[in-house]
């Protein structure tokens, strides 16, 4: 009983947490995480390196955008 209880409440946990929320802006630090593409699309090919900064207009030499990201996963 122990067990069950311990397990249900760390996935309870794990899907509450989040370190952004509606609106938030993300820090620079993670806007500079790179990350390997594995979806052709906005002139970005399979393998290419990208990363949030890309799209941000004071790094990128002034053309901003705005971009919204969804994440899901079911499992």
């Amino acid at each position: 009983m122990k067990k069950i209880i311990i397990t249900i409440t760390a996935m309870c946990s794990l899907s509450f947490a989040s370190v952004y929320d509606v609106g938030d802006i993300v820090s620079d630090s993670h806007q500079n995480i790179t990350k390997s593409t594995c979806y052709a699309g906005n002139e970005y090919e399979n393998g290419d390196s990208w990363k949030l900064a890309d799209w941000n207009g004071a790094t990128n030499g002034g053309h901003y955008t705005v971009i919204f990201i969804e994440m899901s996963a079911t499992w």
